[in-house]
């Protein structure tokens, strides 16, 4: 069955209904007395709220449908914002479900341009937009509120995993069938598997978009009259005396003193000034009257306005930090131009310093002061001082290129082991970790190894002639890769150089960038690699290379552009990417696609050289000079 719902969000201005049009699709498999998979949608006072329930318990499919039609009731009757209605709506499913009966759910919400989104077990959500299929929600997800703006065209499905499963490769082929049939494709194939007691269900959400109507809404409709009512709160207690009762009441006067009035022509001019002054002063009110109401009518638009802006920013803050960016920095020009209307208004005001205060987390920015020493490495070897770190399952190594000595720490014990001296490193300038390997590029000696379980060291390859200023090594998965920004000659062809292990030490160097890409690689300070390769010039730029090709990639959402960058951290086992942006003071955490996440301000940040990131222990550890400083994460 396909349900066709209209969503109504209500704007004081000209009284202006703005509506968006959702078009919704269930589908539904084989339920059993023990396990069902149950779908729920409706609107009231123009907000969705659509839930997919799987439930495993005795007499699951009535049990399903009553927890589902109450959970309905609970979110439309419940006060507060939509995030906090579905976070409520989330806790009260677990409190209405007792213990023995496993449940999966999705919940959603839908109001005005934003879906809300929040999940708890074995459910997953897709957006499919511009030919594009996203997940939005996964099994892996926390059960915490996402959100973010639909748009005209937007498809979002919400599922339980055993659907998805079900689809397969299909589901981006059914996501595609026109809303009227999708319901009858993905049945017939369904009932064509002659499954049950799998827990298949699903919502289909087609937005078709963003109408603006404007209605004029018949004077004795109770909706109008508590719009010019709200709109005109600050001055509709005071009474409003129209110019035509001013007038009227002149000229009624007049007339009762018609007998008084003085017969010659300079009585009669007396009077005349006298009457003129009295309409002046009638028009002067009226226009004065006017302006007072179109003020405070503009005025309580502004404000509204800003609100809306606000809290919209708080609801995208996590999901879409650079659109929230944009929504706070509207709210901020608005309550600005509605106090320029009123300067003295207190909810203005108040609103104001409500702005300022929760700014920052809506950015997903904060400030440190206390970065406590992890560890001095003066207390290792005098004088030690180090411009990089390499970490890797959960040691960190440090090179010291002036006294030309190797130490590995451990993180977690805070021991520490020198694993080589100048005799045996030769020039040495670069160094990393790669599980219990020590990958050295040494500018007299080449590219060297050292097993840190027992210090042996072999040569990986003898310096080259082919090679051009080497910028930074990296070891991955037993492979060693050199940054090589090319002979002064030819700046523009800079290379990646890649060895691999054999049965009897390494193989010769091999390009592993392709042949048609070309790379500058001036100005590189850093590389670092997971299932790509990135690579931090000075200037803040990020390049990005993926099996030999290089990869679109840039930074979005920043408040302001990088400058000085000093590093940046990404591998196998963080989720983010980390930038030390020296010249801003502080640390960019950013998804691996570029996009801003948050970011911590603290003067460590514009002196340190390096960093490392341990997300799981929740840890960032900053090298300066001799001393390593650690920052917790969130």
């Amino acid at each position: 069955m396909v349900v066709s719902l209209r969503l109504q969000a209500f704007v004081v201005q000209n009284y202006e209904l703005r509506t968006m049009n959702l078009r919704i699709a269930q589908v539904i498999g084989l339920n059993t007395d023990q396990k069902a998979a149950q779908v729920i949608s409706s609107v009231r006072d123009g907000s969705s709220f659509l839930a997919v329930l799987e439930l495993t318990s005795d007499d699951a499919f009535t049990k399903g449908r009553q927890v589902l039609s109450e959970l309905e009731d609970f979110y439309f009757e419940l006060e507060g914002t939509v995030a906090e209605k579905l976070n409520a709506s989330l806790k009260e499913a677990g409190e209405r479900l007792s213990e023995g009966e496993d449940f999966n759910l999705c919940l959603a919400a839908i109001s005005g341009k934003a879906l809300y989104l929040i999940g708890k077990g074995q459910v997953e959500v897709y957006l499919k937009r511009l030919n594009k299929l996203l997940p939005l929600l996964s099994v892996s997800t926390p059960s915490q509120l996402i959100s973010g703006f639909l748009q005209d065209g937007d498809r979002i499905f919400l599922s339980t995993s055993s659907l998805v499963t079900f689809l397969g490769l299909e589901l981006e082929k059914s996501l595609s069938l026109p809303i009227e049939t999708f319901e009858e494709e993905v049945g017939s194939k369904i009932g064509a598997s002659d499954l049950e007691d799998q827990g298949l269900a699903g919502l289909v959400v087609e937005v078709l978009g963003e109408d603006l109507e404007i209605s004029s809404l018949p004077p004795e409709d109770a909706d109008q009259k508590n719009v010019q009512q709200e709109a005109n709160e600050d001055f509709s207690k005071k009474p409003i005396v129209s110019f035509k009762a001013i007038l009227s009441k002149s000229l009624n006067l007049l007339r009762q003193l018609g007998s008084y009035f003085p017969r010659s022509g300079r009585g009669r001019l007396i009077i005349a000034v006298i009457l003129i002054i009295i309409i002046a002063l009638g028009v002067g009110y009226k226009y004065k009257s006017g302006r007072d109401r179109q003020k405070q009518v503009q005025f309580t638009k502004v404000l509204q306005e800003a609100k809306d802006d606000f809290n919209a920013a708080k609801g995208i803050a996590s999901l879409n930090p650079t659109e929230a960016k944009n929504k706070l920095d509207s709210a901020k020009d608005k309550v600005n131009k509605a106090l320029s209307l009123k300067p003295n208004d207190g909810e203005a005001q108040n609103f104001k310093n409500q702005l300022d205060q929760e700014s920052s987390s809506i950015l997903q920015a904060s400030s440190i002061s206390d970065f406590p020493v992890f560890l001095d490495m003066d207390l290792i070897k005098k004088n030690f001082r180090a411009s990089y770190m390499s970490l890797s399952t959960g040691k960190l190594l440090l090179l010291d290129p002036a006294v030309k000595t190797l130490v590995v720490v451990d993180l977690t014990k805070k021991s520490n082991q020198i694993l080589a001296g100048s005799e045996q490193l030769g020039d040495a300038s670069l160094a990393s970790l790669n599980g219990g390997l020590t990958f050295i590029y040494s500018v007299d000696k080449g590219i060297l190894r050292i097993d840190t379980t027992n210090s042996k060291l072999s040569v990986v390859s003898k310096k080259d002639n082919d090679w051009g200023e080497i910028k930074d090594i990296y070891g991955f998965a037993g492979n060693v890769y050199l940054l090589d920004s090319g002979k002064k000659e030819a700046p523009n062809e800079g290379q990646i150089w890649k060895y691999l292990p054999t049965s009897d030490g390494y193989s010769d160097k091999r390009a592993y960038l392709n042949k048609d890409v070309k790379a500058d690689f001036s100005g590189a300070l850093k590389m670092q690699i997971e299932s790509s390769i990135y690579v931090l010039k000075s200037r803040g730029e990020i390049l990005r290379f993926t099996r030999g090709d290089k990869d679109n990639f840039s930074l979005g959402g920043l408040d302001k552009g990088v400058k000085d960058p000093k590093s940046l951290f990404i591998s196998s086992d963080t989720d983010n990417l980390y930038l030390l942006d020296s010249g801003n003071s502080r640390l960019l955490i950013l998804t691996k696609t570029g996009e801003y996440k948050e970011q911590i301000t603290g003067d460590k940040f514009a002196t340190a050289t390096d960093l490392v990131v341990d997300e799981k222990g929740k840890k960032v550890y900053l090298l300066e000079g001799s001393k390593i400083y650690s920052v917790d994460l969130k």
